[in-house]
């Protein structure tokens, strides 16, 4: 009777171990598949007019001002731009007027430029894209939506008491505003140069 306690005991243990190292084995495989997922989502790419485009991670920043790139994922990230350089690299963009000034800015050439449909948020070519200015908050506060579809940009214009552009247009705006805060930092050049003089002048004597 003894033994066959014993016995019954070790069986249960046994069983036990089994049930806790299946568990753990089905917790192990949980964990990697949402690894693997996660890797997937991260190495997603997509061609477009022969361009391999790909997505920008959470720790992304803006080429052109170093602010955070969001995520496709991200109630922004449909503002969020990217180019080809002549290098071969993919260039990200917080909003499209990073994108549109950063050859003025950094004086490197883009082979090609896309941004996001703002319906399907599929990458397109700028050269493809229609454009229309609403009441919208972009993380540099460009407020200007992208959109593959005339159609669909249209019905965005009419809710917006706006109008579609084209990347002409569009770039002319962009030019505009990268010529003002150049002047802007220009002058606030100047005046600190003035202000330095002015104090050395004085501290000599002057």
């Amino acid at each position: 009777m003894k033994k066959a306690t014993v016995l019954l005991a070790t069986s249960l243990l046994l069983a036990a171990c089994g049930n806790a190292e299946t568990k753990q084995s089905e917790q192990t495989k949980e964990k990697t598949a949402v690894k693997t997922e996660q890797v997937k989502a991260d190495q997603e790419t997509a061609k477009v007019d022969g361009f391999t485009l790909k997505e920008p991670q959470e720790d992304t920043k803006c080429a052109a001002c170093d602010m955070k790139v969001y995520q496709k994922s991200d109630a922004m990230g449909k503002y969020s731009a990217q180019a080809i350089g002549e290098d071969g690299k993919n260039y990200f963009f917080d909003d499209l007027f990073c994108l549109l000034n950063y050859e003025r800015k950094s004086g490197k050439k883009m082979k090609a430029k896309f941004v996001r449909d703002h319906k399907s948020l599929e990458w397109i070519n700028v050269s493809d894209a229609k454009f229309v200015k609403g009441e919208i908050k972009t993380p540099m506060n460009v407020g200007i939506a992208s959109f593959k579809e005339d159609k669909d940009a249209q019905a965005f214009a009419h809710e917006h008491h706006t109008e579609v552009e084209q990347i002409a247009a569009v770039d002319k705006k962009a030019m505009m505003r990268f010529m003002e805060k150049q002047k802007k930092m220009k002058e606030m050049n100047n005046k600190k140069d003035m202000n330095e003089s002015n104090e050395s002048h004085e501290n000599h004597g002057g």
